[in-house]
């Protein structure tokens, strides 16, 4: 009897939209480098540092597909995962990235030459926003999962040891860690998928939608989704209303033209109530846009 290939498990839309916008979008390099920025504490920008996507095809390596990985500057290749359930066999599932990445960078032959190999530093990231409790960071090592010995004359120094650890981050917005205000993309990401999963609580009829409604004031979330392709916009989401995209960025737009239009009359001098009435937004928001006018005058 011949045995049926399993079918591979669709994504869920949290880890489309994580792959697309970190790994496949008209932006996802600059999205990228942002976060690259934010786990390191650097300030690199597009085009001081060459960034390059390798992430793994699983056309060519079977069963071994990350989401998203990144060779920086020609000697690091960064790998991220999202996930939403906890997964403690990480370490070991990077590990076979990483080998199958190693294996694309050389011809098999050159493991057997006397040269020595320079092997691109690997690191691992997990971003993790599912509903089981977890702590803000964690590190998972692959040492972990080793096997404990029951004879202490058998074990080897740590030194010795094969090890690959795994950084996980709980990018929940109650989880409150701070690379989420380090990272736009990545903060636009984190409030999306709450709004989808305040949705589902609510039983509203489609969490996506509802989501998007709830996230058109966020300009970085509001920009991704206005470059999506029709293509990306339906591999993300199962079932794409375009109409309704349509009329959420006409209100994106909108909105936009309402916030220039209250900047161009502060300027002119227009008392805040009056530019709040005409131009139909929050008094708040005309005095926070007031203050930023000020500011930039005072920088200038």
């Amino acid at each position: 009897m011949v045995q049926k290939k399993a079918t591979p498990q669709k994504r869920d839309f949290k880890s489309s939209l994580f792959v697309n916008m970190f790994g496949r979008n008209i932006n996802a390099k600059e999205h990228f480098l942002s976060l690259y920025n934010a786990i390191h504490g650097t300030d690199f920008k597009i085009g001081e540092v060459p960034i390059e996507p390798v992430t793994l095809e699983n056309v060519i390596y079977r069963d071994i597909e990350n989401d998203v990985s990144m060779e920086i500057n020609g000697s690091i290749v960064v790998l991220t995962e999202h996930q939403s359930t906890v997964n403690n066999n990480m370490p070991f599932r990077c590990l076979e990235y990483i080998v199958a990445h190693y294996n694309r960078f050389f011809d098999k032959n050159d493991k057997y030459n006397t040269k020595e190999i320079k092997l691109p530093r690997p690191e691992c990231y997990v971003f993790y926003n599912g509903d089981d409790p977890f702590p803000q960071e964690k590190t998972m090592r692959l040492s972990d999962a080793f096997i404990k010995l029951k004879d202490s004359k058998l074990d080897l120094p740590e030194s010795l040891t094969l090890d690959l650890t795994a950084k996980v981050y709980n990018i929940n917005r109650s989880a409150n860690h701070p690379i989420l205000k380090k990272c736009e993309a990545l903060l636009a990401f984190s409030d999306f998928t709450e709004y989808v999963r305040i949705g589902r609580n609510k039983g509203v009829e489609n969490p996506l939608h509802y989501a998007l409604e709830q996230c058109r004031n966020g300009r970085a979330l509001a920009g991704y989704f206005n470059n999506l392709s029709k293509e990306e916009q339906s591999m993300i989401f199962d079932e794409w209303d375009e109409e309704m995209f349509v009329k959420v960025q006409k209100q994106i737009a909108a909105e936009d033209a309402c916030i220039e239009n209250a900047r161009n009359l502060l300027r002119l001098g227009v008392a805040a109530n009056i530019v709040s009435e005409g131009c139909s937004l929050p008094l708040e928001q005309v005095l926070a846009i007031k203050e930023e006018l000020e500011t930039e005058k005072i920088e200038s």
